[in-house]
């Protein structure tokens, strides 16, 4: 009998740590870790899947840009280089273009101080912003084949630089620095009707609608072009923005149904920029990826993928993924 009863026991107590185990299993797979040492790049597999590295050169790189049919991507790469005439080291940024979105063969387009480069809807075409040798901009239309036409002659910032081109039906929307602060404005890629639309950063366009989603008191906002109607999305409070945990870089999914942006989070004492998506309306906000690493200059692809760049394993990369919310 007592024998029976020591049995007993011991078929519950594997029953329950097989439960236990089967239960944690459940648990974890709700997260996904990139097996490499250093990366600590955790993401949501539940939202985000098929997470690969695209780029493998470890080179500084931000303003990411996919073509419209998701098969090309523009980027800036910046690199530092001594100069033996001044005896110092100087920042380049240069654009680089890869004519297959998955396949990591680089090919420099722009060269000396250019950035934040974005795709015209034929890719073929984008603009692009060139730093002069007197420290203003310009904007700057050139294709994948060469050629460079300038678009505006002078800066529209009045202090500071223009910035964040966005394009659509060949009207373009950047921010500049007017009157000590930033702003969003709208001008055709022949340089005219330039128009201030308002206090803001960082506009993308809606894909098919006359609006565009932008980041206002470190929050995010969309506006109606037509009547420069404003809608708050995200509100970041004064406390977050006063610590830095604001919005970053939001643009629309290619059926305008989705948001991706980047916010600035607390991991224990450390803050990060980790990679969210939210609906059209500002609902179902959801953090796809981040841990203890940075993301920034996501971008959607033609359908549910995105791009990224991260410096997940201390190396500045651009990564893809799958976005499948439900």
């Amino acid at each position: 009998m007592e024998k029976r009863i020591k049995m007993k026991k011991k078929l519950i107590f594997l029953t329950s740590m097989m439960a236990f185990v089967l239960s944690l299993m459940m648990v974890l797979g709700s997260c996904a870790m990139l097996q490499r040492p250093g990366d600590m790049f955790v993401y949501d597999a539940g939202n985000l899947r098929n997470v690969m590295r695209i780029s493998d050169d470890s080179i500084p790189k931000s303003w990411l840009s996919v073509s419209f049919d998701g098969q090309q991507l523009l980027y800036a790469e910046q690199e530092s280089n001594f100069d033996p005439d001044r005896n110092t080291n100087f920042n380049t940024s240069r654009i680089i273009y890869l004519r297959n979105a998955m396949v990591f063969t680089k090919t420099p387009l722009v060269d000396s101080y250019n950035f934040a480069p974005a795709w015209y809807e034929n890719g073929q075409n984008f603009v692009y912003i060139t730093r002069n040798q007197n420290n203003t901009t310009q904007l700057v239309r050139s294709s994948v084949t060469g050629g460079r036409t300038f678009i505006t002659r002078n800066p529209i910032s009045n202090g500071g630089w223009d910035n964040n081109p966005s394009i659509r039906n060949d009207i373009i929307a950047l921010d500049a620095f007017i009157n000590n602060q930033r702003q969003i404005v709208t001008v055709r890629d022949n340089g005219s009707e330039l128009t201030v639309l308002g206090r803001g950063m960082q506009p993308s366009w809606h894909p098919t609608e006359n609006k565009l989603v932008f980041i206002r008191d470190g929050g995010i906002w969309e506006m109606n072009t037509e009547n420069a109607q404003v809608t708050q999305l995200l509100a970041v409070s004064t406390d977050d923005q006063r610590n830095g945990l604001v919005c970053r870089r939001p643009s629309y999914s290619r059926d305008g149904n989705w948001i991706i942006f980047t916010r600035w989070v607390r991991v224990g004492n450390r803050t990060f920029q980790h990679l969210f998506v939210m609906d059209a309306e500002g609902n179902r906000r959801t953090e796809l990826a981040g841990g203890n690493v940075n993301i920034w200059s996501p971008a959607w692809g033609a359908g549910n993928e995105v791009f990224f760049i991260s410096n997940a394993g201390n190396r500045d990369e651009i990564w893809s993924a799958l976005v499948t919310m439900h």
